[in-house]
C-alpha cells in the first residue's frame, strides 16, 4: 500500500480504504440500530408475531397469556409506550437489555469514529501514527461491542421463555446487516493497523541510523550517511 493523490491532497491507500470501510459500517450500524426485523416470522406462519428490532415490536391480533384484559394488540409498538408495560418484562428480559447495551455503544462509538475520520481526510492529522492508532482502537471497540451483541441475540433468541413458537421465526435482514457492519468495522480495523506499521517505518528507521550513529560517530561513509538523511525527510514528513 503506498500513497496516491486526490484533487490537490495526498491520502495513503490503507487510511482512505479503511475510512469507506468505516463509512460503510456506520450505514449498517444506523440501519440495524433503528430498523425493527432483527427477527421476523415465516411466511405461512401464524400472524400474530410480526417482527422485532432493539427498540419496536410488531403485532397482529396478539393476546399475551399474561394479560387479563386479553386485549388484542394490532401494529407497531415502541418497547415504552403504555400499551406495552402489561408485557414490557417479557420483551425486554435481562440478556435483551445486554443486547440493547452493547448495540448502543457500538453505535456511540461508530459516530465518534466516523465524524473523527471526516476531520483526519480534511486535515494533516491523517498523517500521525498516534490518531491512526486511536481509529484502530476505536473500530476494534465497535467490533467487539457488535460482536457481543450479535452472539447474544443469536442464541437467546431461540428461548421459548421469550419468543413462543421460535421455530415459526428466524433472524432477519436487520440482525444481517449488524453483522455486516461488524465486517466492515473489523476490516477498517485491519487498515488502520497497517497504517500504523506504514507511518512508523520511516521513524523507526530514523531511529535505528540515528543510533549507529550516535555509537560509532567516527565510522567510515559507506553510504549511511545518505540512507539518514532520507529517513529524516520521510520522518517529518509524516510527523506535520
Amino acid at each position: 500500500m503506498g500513497i496516491f493523490r486526490f484533487g490537490n491532497a495526498e491520502y495513503s491507500t490503507n487510511f482512505f480504504v479503511a475510512s469507506i470501510f468505516m463509512f460503510l459500517s456506520t450505514l449498517c450500524c444506523l440501519s440495524a440500530f433503528a430498523s425493527p426485523y432483527w427477527t421476523k416470522r415465516y411466511l405461512d406462519t401464524p400472524k400474530d408475531f410480526q417482527n422485532i428490532g432493539l427498540w419496536e415490536l410488531c403485532l397482529y391480533k396478539y393476546r399475551h397469556y399474561k394479560d387479563d384484559l386479553q386485549i388484542p394488540y394490532t401494529g407497531c409498538f415502541w418497547f415504552w409506550t403504555n400499551e406495552m408495560y402489561r408485557f414490557r418484562d417479557w420483551i425486554i428480559p435481562p440478556w435483551f437489555k445486554w443486547v440493547q447495551a452493547f448495540a448502543t455503544l457500538a453505535f456511540i462509538f461508530t459516530v465518534a469514529t466516523i465524524s473523527s475520520l471526516a476531520v483526519g481526510v480534511f486535515s494533516a492529522f491523517r498523517w500521525q501514527w498516534r490518531y491512526q492508532v486511536i481509529w484502530c482502537i476505536m473500530s476494534f471497540v465497535i467490533v467487539a461491542c457488535e460482536l457481543v451483541a450479535l452472539c447474544v441475540y443469536g442464541i437467546y433468541s431461540q428461548d421459548r421463555l421469550w419468543m413462543p413458537r421460535p421455530e415459526f421465526n428466524y433472524l432477519s435482514y436487520s440482525y444481517w446487516i449488524e453483522a455486516g457492519a461488524l465486517i466492515f468495522a473489523l476490516t477498517s480495523c485491519l487498515l488502520f493497523a497497517a497504517e500504523v506499521q506504514f507511518l512508523r517505518e520511516p521513524l523507526e528507521t530514523y531511529l535505528d541510523d540515528k543510533h549507529y550513529h550516535d555509537h560509532f560517530p567516527y565510522s567510515p561513509s559507506n553510504g549511511s550517511h545518505l540512507q539518514l538523511t532520507q529517513s529524516r525527510s520521510r520522518f517529518s514528513q509524516y510527523e506535520v
